[in-house]
């Protein structure tokens, strides 16, 4: 078993597919940076106070920045409350877009993993993923707010334990998740193996989330490659991620031959 999931772990280049879905990722990430700049105008468009406030801030840096284009900081506030519901649909737009090919490129690659060659159905259901991925992660966010407004009323420390549980329920079902939708599980009888390979990606998720930052301090980071260690930290976090994505899937692909052949 261990040397089918090494040969499947090479045939499926799981270190590259992981390397450029890390950096799809990342700049697939980049319209929600002007999706929040539109979401800022329209609060300052509905809030003058807020607005005026903003106004000041920006004048004093312009005049730092820019001594002789004083009206500068007026452009820039009329741009962002003028230009916010074009900046707001246009960005959401080109995020969707982005997010499907994502999806799509991560089907393809789970696709070679499990055996089932991408077609119109894997690029439709990268189209509805962010929405059902996005809907499980509300679900969750609720659920952890519930435990949390729960564990007001009940002894301290009770609910400790399940607190700690809590990071690793959540990955366990987004991984779960993820492979449910883009693999296809139309039977229950394929779930345990899928559910198998969600675990093994979970512990891996953990051991990269308790071990990367004590292994790589941020301000190593930030000696070595100044401005940019956010950039290569959240690079270097995505890649780990999604190759623990992907190696979970290998190992629920071996586990399903081994079902088939027993």
């Amino acid at each position: 078993m261990l040397r089918r999931f090494y040969r499947l772990y090479q045939e499926a280049h799981v270190p590259f597919f992981a390397a450029a879905l890390a950096y799809y990722a990342l700049l697939s990430l980049m319209p929600l940076l002007f999706l929040l700049v539109g979401l800022f105008g329209f609060l300052l468009s509905g809030n003058p106070a807020l607005r005026n406030e903003v106004f000041q801030a920006l004048t004093e840096l312009t005049l730092a920045l820019f001594p002789a284009r004083p009206e500068m900081a007026q452009s820039l506030l009329d741009f962002l409350t003028r230009g916010a519901f074009p900046l707001t649909l246009g960005s959401g737009l080109l995020l969707l877009w982005a997010g499907s090919n994502f999806f799509a490129a991560l089907s393809y690659a789970l696709g070679l993993i499990f055996g089932r060659p991408p077609g119109v159905r894997s690029r439709l259901l990268a189209l509805v993923t962010p929405f059902l991925l996005g809907l499980g992660l509300i679900l969750l966010a609720l659920l952890g707010l519930a435990l949390g407004f729960l564990a007001r009323f009940l002894p301290q420390g009770l609910l400790g334990p399940l607190e700690e549980l809590v990071p690793l329920s959540t990955a366990f079902l987004l991984f779960l998740l993820t492979y449910a939708l883009l693999r296809g599980a139309g039977r229950l009888r394929a779930l345990p193996p899928l559910a198998a390979g969600a675990g093994v990606a979970t512990l891996l998720f953990e051991g990269i989330r308790l071990g990367l930052p004590r292994l790589l301090p941020r301000s190593q980071y930030e000696l070595l490659y100044g401005p940019l260690a956010g950039f290569v930290l959240a690079l270097l976090g995505l890649y780990l991620i999604l190759l623990a994505l992907l190696v979970g899937a290998v190992a629920a692909r071996v586990l399903e031959e081994a079902r088939e052949a027993g």
